[in-house]
């Protein structure tokens, strides 16, 4: 859905104002700090219409607007004014690499203690791992007139199962034939390439279903890639408003655990290349869904990589967020190739 160009600047200045002050943003102060041009009765009516879509939202205790998931996600997407770091400050965080021995491991804490202390939320680095999860084959198996037996195997001899339930009757031999037609499209596969197809047929019930089934496996597969990452900047994000209250802490706590962390990382939303945000409840996780992450992979294309970036709440400075992140793999990734021969 796409906003006028009214809607989108009072968007925009809600989200940098409560990002920047905590605090529900009003339709008076909107007027006053950004000399809008407009009166304070127009002002409430946009926000009015921007509530009724769904990109602000009322807390109860306040007259003033806070961005709901939806409003950043627009944010992120289509307002937000993207940065390269100064070169004052690439030269800074140069230094403290430059600073460091030749060691990956000590590399890996100084990207995370660098993230921390640069966002004042909690960074997390994984360490390289050459994580290529492929799909091979898979085999279907008849259960019951509309139950399968998927049996999925990868590239490294894992081997996965899963029952499946279908809305339709069917037998060994259609599922024999849907097997041997997908392996032959998908075999050697990476799970980013899956469900692409080479024709424009689209999928039906039953191989929709399968689809999924793999790409979920796949994805599990490779999040069970990561190691527990490298955390810094637990306390930064306990000093957040939004982790005030102590039952808040003792969750927010169990969430940055690093083994919990490590489940939790949405590796499948850093497969490609640049960085990836994942805002709020699209965090399958429940502990995460007011929170989000700020991700990007590092290491060489095709060679051994990890996953670095930062998990804050939600009223966070993506843009911020985006430029540190983006750079410190830049910086990681130069430094693989430089002393450790990736390509």
């Amino acid at each position: 859905m796409a906003l006028s160009e009214r809607r989108s600047q009072i968007l925009a200045f809600i989200v940098d104002d409560f990002v920047a002050s905590a605090t529900p943003i009003g339709s008076h102060t909107l007027v006053e700090r950004h000399a809008l041009g407009l009166s304070s009765a127009t002002v409430r009516n946009e926000m009015a219409a921007l509530e009724d879509q769904g990109f602000i939202t009322h807390p109860h205790t306040s007259a003033g607007r806070i961005p709901s998931h939806p409003g950043y996600r627009y944010y992120v997407s289509s307002l937000m004014h993207e940065r390269d770091l100064s070169r004052q400050e690439q030269i800074s965080i140069l230094h403290q690499f430059h600073q460091s021995a030749r060691d990956l491991e000590e590399w890996v804490g100084l990207a995370a203690s660098v993230l921390a202390n640069s966002l004042h939320n909690v960074a997390l680095v994984t360490q390289p791992r050459v994580a290529d999860v492929r799909f091979k084959q898979l085999q279907l198996v008849e259960l019951a007139e509309n139950r399968a037996l998927l049996v999925v195997v990868t590239n490294d001899a894992s081997v996965h199962q899963n029952q499946l339930e279908f809305p339709v009757s069917v037998n060994q031999e259609a599922l024999t034939r849907l097997a041997t037609r997908l392996n032959a499209e998908f075999g050697g596969r990476h799970v980013a390439e899956i469900p692409i197809r080479d024709t424009a047929e689209p999928l039906g019930a039953v191989e929709s279903i399968i689809v999924a089934a793999v790409v979920e496996m796949l994805l599990r597969e490779q999040r069970q890639q990561l190691e527990a990452p490298v955390v810094e900047g637990v306390r930064d994000l306990l000093r957040q408003p939004e982790f005030d209250g102590s039952d808040r802490i003792l969750d927010t706590l169990e969430a940055v655990e690093e083994r919990k962390l490590r489940g939790a990382i949405p590796s499948g939303a850093v497969e490609g290349a640049g960085v990836a945000i994942v805002i709020g409840d699209e965090n399958t996780e429940g502990p995460y869904q007011d929170m989000s992450f700020v991700l990007a992979r590092y290491g060489p294309t095709g060679g051994a990589g990890g996953v670095l970036g930062v998990l804050g709440p939600t009223r966070m400075a993506y843009g911020e967020a985006v430029a540190h992140v983006r750079y410190v793999s830049d910086v990681l990734t130069e430094l693989m190739r430089k002393f450790y021969g990736e390509e």
